[in-house]
């Protein structure tokens, strides 16, 4: 049987499309596996976030029990658009007030009082604004120096919007957090740890810094691991007079990489290292500032800056912006302080470290 031409060629068109030898189809997809997080994460790209504190009313018959230039300072802050802010301490008078003062015992008032001030940064009213990361200074203590009620008032207010990782007991006080490629480690240096009156909750902390390590490890806390003053308040929780506690908690930070602890207490700027990790005071927020003598540092540290003496009339109140180069491994720290005169924002200290 002969078929005509035109069906002989419907014929082969039909059987090359059956057997799929049409031509070469296009390429596959590609798709992309997710697998669970490293142990230790990298970033890319750079961020910024900013470390301040101790911001008390430097009036003793205050009316806030806060500093007036907290105001200024979160505006700045806020300015900058950093990721996240972190305040380390020290936020109010609390009841280290006379008598003549009408807010010594209204600590929920002064509370409310440093969170309208840094509004600007974040809005407790309305849960919105950038990230604000907060611990306790002696000034919220409630332990030695006034009552548990301003532990309460601090619970209650800034602190309930804490993350609620620490130690049974410690919740909202003592916890860490992770950002990208950093870890954030915060400790409260007031309350009884391990049973205890220790300033660093030890095995918690051990636990922390060997726990989804990542390439930027900060720590923080309200008190200076290294005198840089002659300070020696808070006796029972203050870890310069503590050594062997204080050594203790400084060889965990150097054997475990932290790139750097942030402090306050003392109201002033100050930048120094020991065994290759930095400890930087920024504690100018706005308290009542002291002057800075270079001779009164701990003769462990090595002093970056200032390298000075500078008097208490020439200090200046301001805020620490570090900004994480992701990429290198590197973070850049910039102070910006305050010009009382002309009220213009200047640059203090600058500094790049790497990541340990």
């Amino acid at each position: 049987m002969r078929f005509p031409l035109l069906t002989l060629f419907l014929i082969v068109i039909l059987t090359a499309s059956i057997c799929g030898c049409t031509g070469p189809s296009p390429a596959p997809v590609r798709t992309t596996t997710t697998t669970a997080a490293p142990t230790t994460p990298a970033g890319s790209g750079n961020w910024t976030f900013v470390v301040f504190g101790d911001s008390p009313d430097p009036a003793a018959n205050t009316t806030t029990g806060v500093s007036p230039n907290l105001s200024p300072i979160a505006k700045a802050v806020a300015a900058e658009k950093p990721d996240l802010a972190l305040y380390i301490g020290d936020l109010i008078n609390g009841g280290d007030l006379t008598n003549a003062s009408p807010m010594q015992n209204n600590f929920t008032g002064q509370f409310g009082n440093w969170e309208k001030a840094v509004s600007p940064i974040y809005n407790y009213t309305s849960g919105t604004g950038i990230p604000l990361y907060v611990i306790r200074g002696n000034h919220e203590d409630g332990i030695d120096r006034i009552n548990a009620a301003l532990l309460d008032a601090y619970r209650t207010t800034v602190a309930s919007g804490m993350p609620a990782n620490g130690p049974p007991g410690e919740e909202k006080l003592t916890y860490s957090f992770a950002h990208k490629g950093a870890k954030f480690i915060l400790n409260d240096d007031y309350i009884e740890h391990n049973g205890k009156k220790e300033t660093v909750n030890q095995s918690w902390v051990d636990g922390q810094l060997t726990q989804d390590t990542r390439p930027f490890m900060f720590v923080l806390g309200h008190s200076p691991a290294y005198l840089v003053d002659n300070d020696t308040e808070d006796i029972p929780y203050s870890l310069p007079t503590r050594p062997a506690e204080r050594d203790t908690f400084w060889n965990s930070m150097v054997n475990n990489n932290v790139s750097a602890y942030f402090c306050g207490h003392a109201h002033l700027y100050v930048r120094a290292e020991s065994q290759g990790l930095t400890q930087i005071v920024v504690g100018n927020g706005g308290a009542p500032m002291q002057g800075f003598d270079p001779a009164l540092v701990n003769p462990v540290l090595t002093l970056e800056y200032p390298l000075s003496p500078i008097s208490q009339n020439d200090q200046k109140v301001g805020y620490l912006l570090i900004t994480v180069h992701e990429d290198s491994g590197t973070f850049d720290g910039v102070q910006k302080v305050l010009n009382p005169v002309t009220g213009a924002w200047e640059v203090g200290d600058t500094f790049t470290l790497k990541a340990r």
